[in-house]
């Protein structure tokens, strides 16, 4: 039996199919995650397994209605996923799929201010790490997780459909849910996640109020191929229009990492020069892109379609209402620069999931707001910190006043000077600080009681 023989889950077995179609317009779990991107499909993902019933919500079609196989966006982005993240997901056991998909290590980041001479190198060895992170294309962390959560006899995936309405009463939050073709279900669940992104339609629902601020600058994502190999070196360069990143990616071809031509390019530029360079032909992009490339990596050969997107700050003043929760874009967002945005995003997942799986152990509603708060309280502090520090460098390191010039430029050139200093900013930025979490220290929630 395929997918598309089922009215809107993605079956797994033939028990489950049974399940499915006897539940006919109604269904009963304890979590209703709504949003199949990289957070949402995580946090189900972390909660595969456990005790806990999982329901997730997507408007776009997870998987192929012939072959089932796992549809990703063919956007061409990748993220840099911190150390932790990838500690995460080895803990669920999506990490061998993506490795073997294609993920890039990266073993050394070098910071530049413009043509500044000065170089900050920070290096995996100096914390005796395997790397400081990985590249991976979105599309193959969205397969490996879409096929995670499909062999969860306890996730129901809801594929392609939408949240029509909900309404969180004391006992139980009810939602209904609509497929293009009108075919409706009922939902009963505990509590509901938001994880539908940046513009989240169920934090408005919700009546939570954000924090904004807003950049005159736009992000422009595309793929290149160099003379050079990139040896698994990332470069941040920071100039007047904001942060310029050359990001080292899997070659697409078996063999060493080392040998790759392949980087991922995230150029943030004005605002005002958007459309122009977004309009250049494959040629005059790359000489328009060349000067802020540098030359560590030879001539750029090739570039893919671009993608744009607007960066900005968001954080929410609270994350949680009663039988409702916000994670990842939907609860704040952050500008590229350090890679944080979907890194926050995981951690959020990471603290959440435990909270509600050690609610269950302990026989607690999952849609309290003193098992909600917990999680709030677990998150919000380092979310602020994160969010003031990438706000801090964008907007310092696009100042040209000069000043504050040379004195970003003696810290980046002094960086190796003080103790202790580019440690501790190594390992906060790989998402190893703060609260420990199960999933983070290598544990699979599915022990939690064990």
């Amino acid at each position: 039996m395929t997918a598309s023989a089922l009215p809107l889950d993605v079956p797994t077995s033939a028990a489950r199919c049974s399940d499915i179609q006897n539940a006919g317009n109604s269904a009963t779990v304890d979590v209703l995650v709504v949003g199949g991107g990289l957070v949402g499909l995580t946090l189900a993902a972390a909660l595969g397994n456990t005790a806990l019933t999982v329901g997730v919500v997507e408007a776009r079609p997870l998987f192929h209605p012939e072959t089932a196989e796992a549809i990703a966006s063919p956007d061409g982005r990748a993220t840099a996923l911190a150390l932790g993240t990838v500690r995460m997901l080895r803990s669920i056991g999506i990490w061998p799929e993506m490795e073997r998909a294609g993920v890039s290590p990266i073993e050394r980041i070098q910071v530049s201010d413009g043509d500044f001479s000065g170089v900050a190198r920070l290096d995996r060895t100096e914390i005796d790490a395997e790397a400081l992170g990985y590249i991976v294309e979105n599309r193959v962390t969205l397969a490996a997780l879409t096929r995670f959560v499909a062999r969860c006899g306890n996730i129901r995936l809801f594929s392609p459909t939408r949240l029509q309405s909900w309404v969180a009463n004391d006992d139980a939050v009810r939602a209904v849910l609509t497929r293009e073709d009108g075919f409706e279900v009922k939902v009963r669940s505990q509590v509901i996640i938001a994880a539908d992104g940046a513009r989240s339609r169920l934090r408005a629902q919700a009546d939570i109020s954000a924090s904004n601020w807003e950049y005159d600058q736009v992000c422009i994502v595309t793929t290149v191929r160099t003379e050079r190999s990139h040896q698994q070196v990332a470069f941040e360069r920071f100039q007047p229009s904001g942060p310029f990143a050359v990001l080292p990616m899997w070659s697409g071809e078996k063999g060493s990492f080392e040998a790759s031509h392949r980087s991922c390019v995230v150029w943030t530029a004005k605002m005002g020069d958007r459309d122009r360079l977004m309009s250049l032909n494959d040629e005059a992009f790359i000489a328009a892109m060349a000067p802020s490339f540098g030359k560590q990596l030879g001539r750029i050969e090739s570039v893919s379609p671009r993608a744009c997107y607007v960066p900005k700050r968001s954080h929410c003043h609270d994350y949680v209402r009663p039988r409702f929760a916000l994670i990842g874009d939907a609860a704040h967002s952050t500008h590229p620069v350090g890679g944080q945005g979907v890194n926050l995003g995981m951690r959020d997942v990471a603290v959440l999931s435990e909270c509600l799986v050690r609610a269950r152990e302990a026989g607690l509603d999952l849609g309290s707001l003193d098992v909600l708060r917990q999680y709030q309280q677990g998150r919000r502090g380092d979310n602020a910190a994160v969010l003031f520090a990438t706000d801090t460098a964008n907007r310092l390191f696009s100042n040209q006043i000069w000043p504050l010039q040379w004195g970003r430029r003696l810290g980046l050139v002094g960086l190796d000077w003080v103790p202790f200093v580019k440690p501790f900013l190594m390992r906060r930025a790989m998402g190893l600080g703060g609260r420990p979490t199960q999933l983070v220290e290598g544990r699979s929630l599915a022990t939690v009681g064990l």
